[in-house]
């Protein structure tokens, strides 16, 4: 559902995103949705007839661990990008918004009848800053819109639910690793009742179920459901036979199962990461975001 947003202080509207309780019935019922209670914030650019143009992408070191650094012996693809010069007062409300609550660019194309979008937040953190270093020395930064973000396409839709769920992730990333440090102090015996008490507490989150876009999320959910149905996930998998017959007891094999179930937590603590490092770039004209999120 898109809605207005008032007063505009550089943002045009609010994208609120629904899911189907029921997809209708007899007699002409309509079908009913339901609100996921995820939000996105939208800026709003249109033009008549905007210019197409060509960007080269390059591969680039980590911009999470040092400025920028392009390698250009290393050429990615290139892509067609709209091309949106920005005011800097414009860009600084969204990185003073911090991540939390994503902003799109969005960039309406009338000649084709056609919307594109970027994620304003993260171009200006995964971009703009590791480029220009304090960015603001400029009056207005050229924002690059990738075509293929095209709303309505799959890779579109992907990305628009995608970034409807960050608020829920960010919170979610918190817990976990909430959850693992106090796990790691119940290593004398008594650890098991508190895995199940926090199991029972995020197993209930919906994006377990809704984000096939990433399948290491709905992977970890299974294996939150198996360790709730079975006492262990199954992330650790250990055959008998490979164990040498000296260790073959109740206490190493008590041991292996302790540690099958801090294994979920680890990766699940690890999301945050992963996060930060990759799948903050999706959807941005980036070498990693176009490797990893481009159709």
């Amino acid at each position: 559902m898109l809605r207005e947003y008032r007063p505009d202080y550089g943002l045009d509207f609010t994208i609120e995103t629904f899911k189907a309780a029921n997809a209708g019935g007899a007699g002409g019922r309509p079908a009913t949705f339901e609100t996921l209670g995820e939000h996105v914030f939208v800026q709003l650019k249109s033009s008549a007839e905007p210019e197409v143009h060509s960007l080269d992408i390059y591969g680039r070191s980590n911009v999470e661990k040092g400025p920028e650094q392009l390698n250009r012996k290393d050429k990615v693809g290139t892509i067609e990008t709209y091309r949106i010069q920005l005011e800097m007062s414009e860009l600084v409300t969204v990185e003073r918004m911090g991540i939390g609550v994503p902003v799109l660019l969005v960039v309406a194309d009338l000649a084709r009848q056609r919307c594109v979008f970027v994620c304003l937040n993260d171009y200006v953190d995964k971009i703009l800053i590791p480029r220009h270093g304090d960015y603001r020395t400029a009056g207005s930064r050229v924002i690059h819109v990738p075509v293929w973000t095209e709303i309505g396409s799959e890779a579109g839709l992907h990305g628009l639910r995608w970034y409807g769920k960050r608020a829920k992730l960010l919170a979610a990333f918190q817990r976990f690793r909430y959850q693992y440090s106090e796990l790691q102090h119940r290593d004398n015996g008594d650890w098991r009742p508190l895995a199940r008490y926090f199991a029972e507490r995020i197993v209930p989150y919906d994006f377990w179920d809704d984000t096939e876009m990433c399948q290491m999320i709905p992977y970890y959910g299974a294996r939150l459901r198996q360790f709730l149905e079975t006492g262990q996930p199954g992330c650790l998998k250990l055959r008998e036979d490979s164990v040498p017959e000296s260790f073959r007891n109740e206490e190493f094999f008590e041991h292996m199962k302790q540690q099958d179930v801090f294994e979920l937590w680890r990766c699940l603590a690890h999301l945050p990461n992963v996060y930060e490092d990759v799948w903050r770039e999706w959807f941005l004209p980036t070498g990693l975001g176009q490797a990893a999120s481009a159709p």
